[in-house]
């Protein structure tokens, strides 16, 4: 067995958010599975066969999208030390919705070849897709940015709640500055028609000191429904289920206050 990618699922009440279950996906024999294990991790290594159940097979054809001609292949250059490669997780996978990976997938590239045509200096830029030998979509290459919001502030990854209460000292200017930044690219998105639905201090990045806002796996247009769209907990209004931009304003407002400190403001 070898140890592809593995993750935490958390659930519970907004008030008792718990551990529930580790995420495995492992390779054997050829073939790719999604299991889960009662267990918590510190390194792939720790995981046993004997510790998972609800053991499901993943079909390749269900997780990676065939290259289209519509889309851009990635030529890399010999020094492509600058660039970043996203490979679609795996650990989603549910055989309820087989299919749900790879058209999530599709989305994301369809959002960044039309990003490609419309460049934003606070909108990750993407330089396309990586396709293999039998023509699927194995990842898609963005220029490789410094380090995410949550590393710049928050290197210890305390949670939302505790990170907010010990923020004493705030450069209110350069906050200022982060959030006009990650407004524009928001902007922008939206004056393209398309909602990102999942900004958080993870999904944005820097390039020296500028904000760049990354991941479209979760982008859709204005209006689409958003029940099968993957959203971060605590980061968005949990009952909003349509792709509109007041979704990302409030997710913004969201982390000013989450900056600020100002944790009796929260949102949700």
């Amino acid at each position: 067995m070898y140890v592809l990618e593995y993750s935490e699922d958390f659930g519970g009440h907004a008030d008792d958010f718990t551990f529930q279950k580790s995420i495995i996906v492992y390779e054997m024999s050829g073939s790719i599975y999604r299991a889960y294990s009662r267990k918590r991790y510190t390194s792939k290594e720790e995981i046993q066969f004997g510790d998972l159940f609800s053991t499901n097979k993943i079909q390749g054809a269900s997780i990676f999208p065939e290259f289209s001609d519509t889309f851009t292949k990635a030529e890399r250059s010999s020094d492509c030390s600058t660039w970043y490669l996203k490979k679609p997780s795996l650990s989603p996978y549910h055989p309820q919705y087989p299919d749900l990976i790879r058209e999530t997938w599709i989305e994301e590239v369809k959002t960044c070849e039309l990003l490609k045509t419309n460049p934003h200096p606070n909108i990750a830029q993407y330089h396309g897709c990586a396709v293999v030998d039998d023509g699927s979509i194995r990842g898609i290459y963005f220029t490789k940015y410094d380090e995410t919001l949550m590393d710049r502030v928050n290197s210890l990854r305390r949670n939302k709640m505790d990170f907010a209460y010990e923020r004493h000292q705030v450069d209110r200017d350069k906050v200022d500055g982060w959030l006009e930044g990650i407004a524009r690219g928001l902007k922008h998105l939206h004056g393209l028609g398309i909602v990102h639905n999942d900004l958080n201090p993870c999904n944005i990045m820097f390039q020296g000191d500028t904000p760049v806002i990354i991941d479209f796996d979760s982008t859709r247009p204005h209006g689409h429904d958003l029940s099968l769209v993957k959203r971060t907990h605590g980061w968005h209004d949990e009952k909003a289920k349509v792709a509109l931009p007041m979704n990302d304003l409030a997710a913004l407002l969201e982390i000013q206050l989450w900056l600020l400190g100002e944790v009796d403001q929260f949102q949700f």
